[in-house]
């Protein structure tokens, strides 16, 4: 048995946001095969349930790996196989440094984005995830739930010097990943997207050299450098090529399911 974990964005999605057909099929037919396959994200669990939904996860028993790590829940049963919540009192104190950067902050939680205040990335975000975005003006005072990730966006040219800040304060306390351009992610201390899939292979007693791991950007480089075998999309940044043991075709050319009917299935 596999465990093929896909990142979401540039990887499991085209550049229009849908799985296409082919990429569909060729993951369905390897859940069939007696595969694993798992969608591992910086999205909340919400966030992609519709992509869940798309590859039939309730019928194959596939997983989603949210937060970055932060969660991990069979979508078919609905179980939370693992969880990690970052310190609330971090969580708090970061909400509150932020509110004097010129960043937007969102806290996912459920069905819902809250944002200290609602600009065009929260909204945008709320959008894409299929979310509610809800503005709490004194979040840092009244947050009650627990949080897994904290998401920071802002314009790509104006965004470094800023998350600096949350990096200089918080740096050894989270983790922290550049996820976009504009998106900057900070979660607890010890999360990422490969300690994620080495979670789920020793749940489901998998060797790590039978774990294939899919993604793009940045926050995959620990995926794919724990995986048994590193994909790279062909539209990934460089360093994530660098590091791949392969490089397959683009988001755009059904770069998973090129992979999976030439090596796999």
């Amino acid at each position: 048995m596999k465990l093929i974990g896909v990142d979401v964005d540039g990887t499991l999605v085209n550049s229009k946001r849908v799985i296409t057909e082919r990429t569909r099929e060729a993951l369905i037919s390897a859940m069939k095969a007696g595969h694993k396959v798992v969608i591992v994200t910086g999205r909340p669990t919400a966030g992609a349930r519709n992509l869940a939904e798309a590859l039939e996860f309730d019928k194959y028993g596939g997983l989603i790996s949210s937060f970055n790590g932060g969660a991990i829940t069979d979508f078919a049963t609905g179980k939370v196989l693992a969880n990690h919540e970052m310190d609330h009192d971090i969580a708090v104190e970061m909400i509150k440094l932020a509110k004097d950067l010129p960043l937007e902050t969102m806290v996912p939680y459920m069905d819902t984005v809250f944002s200290p205040k609602i600009g065009p990335y929260t909204e945008g975000e709320a959008r894409t995830l299929r979310m509610e975005a809800k503005e709490v003006e004194d979040l840092d005072q009244t947050i009650d739930f627990p949080v897994n990730k904290i998401l920071f966006a802002a314009d790509p040219d104006l965004i470094d010097e800023p998350t600096s800040k949350i990096k200089e304060r918080f740096g050894d306390l989270t983790e922290q990943v550049k996820s976009a351009r504009f998106y900057y992610e900070v979660m607890p201390m010890g999360l990422s997207k490969g300690n994620s899939l080495l979670e789920i292979a020793k749940i489901f007693n998998i060797d790590q050299k039978d774990i294939i791991a899919f993604g793009d950007e940045m926050n995959d480089e620990t995926m794919i450098e724990a995986a048994g075998v590193g994909v790279a999309m062909g539209n990934a940044v460089s360093k994530i090529k660098e590091i791949a043991d392969y490089v397959t075709l683009t988001n755009d050319e059904d770069g998973i399911a090129y992979y999976l009917d030439k090596f796999i299935l």
